[in-house]
C-alpha cells in the first residue's frame, strides 16, 4: 500500500497554524487529491473536562491530564501530565496510521516540548513529513488573541513562546509578513512529486 503524503504544522497560538492548515488542504485538494485536515486540538476536545485545568476551572484529574498555568508575565504554560502525554500519543500514532493508510494529512499541532517531539520522531520513522513552523513576532500574536479568542486563553501565545524551542523544521515562516496564498505556495514546493 501506498503511504500518503504528511505535512505538520505547527507554532505558538495565534501563530495562524489553522488558517494556513485548512488554505493548504484546500488548495492540495481542489486537483481532486484526497488529504484529510486533522487537528490537535479536535483530539484534545474528546479529552473529558474532569482532566483539565483552566484558570478558575479545577479539575480533580488535571495533575494526570493537562494543566493551564498563568504565570507572573500574564502567559499561560502548558504542563502535562502522564494521562497528558498518552492522549497526545494516542494523537501522533492516530495521524500516523492515517498516513500509512494512503491518506494524505495535513495536521495542525503544537509541539509541546522535547518528549512530545521525540514521541512524534518515532512515530513518525519511516514517513516523510514536511515540518513547517509558523510564528509571529509577539506583540502581533497577542493583537490576534485579544481580537479573536476568549480571554480565558489570552496568554497562551506568551507561554508557548516562552518554551524552548525544540525540532527540525523543513520550512519557518512568519505569518505576519508573508501572506495565506503565499506561504500554502511554498508549502506545496516543498512536497514530492
Amino acid at each position: 500500500m501506498e503511504i500518503g503524503n504528511l505535512v505538520i504544522i505547527t507554532g505558538p497560538a495565534a501563530a495562524g497554524k489553522s488558517t494556513i492548515a485548512k488554505a493548504l488542504q484546500s488548495e492540495l485538494s481542489s486537483s481532486g487529491s484526497l488529504w484529510l485536515l486533522v487537528q490537535m486540538d479536535t483530539f484534545a476536545d474528546s479529552l473529558y473536562r474532569d482532566w483539565f485545568t483552566f484558570d478558575t476551572h479545577h479539575a480533580p484529574y488535571a495533575k494526570r491530564g493537562i494543566e493551564y498555568r498563568r504565570d507572573n508575565d500574564g502567559g499561560l504554560q502548558l504542563i502535562i501530565g502522564v494521562d497528558g502525554r498518552r492522549a497526545l500519543s494516542a494523537f501522533h500514532r492516530s495521524v500516523a496510521a492515517i498516513v500509512k493508510s494512503g491518506v494524505s494529512v495535513v495536521c495542525e499541532t503544537v509541539v509541546c516540548d522535547e518528549e512530545d517531539w521525540h514521541d512524534w520522531s518515532e512515530v513518525l520513522e519511516g514517513i516523510q513529513t514536511n515540518w513547517v513552523q509558523l510564528s509571529a513576532p509577539l506583540a502581533i500574536l497577542e493583537a490576534r488573541e485579544k481580537a479573536d479568542r476568549p480571554q480565558v486563553i489570552q496568554g497562551l501565545a506568551r507561554g508557548n513562546l516562552a518554551r524552548k524551542p525544540v525540532g527540525q523544521y523543513d520550512l519557518e515562516l512568519d505569518t505576519s509578513t508573508e501572506t495565506i496564498a503565499v506561504i500554502v505556495e511554498r508549502i506545496i514546493d516543498t512536497l514530492p512529486g
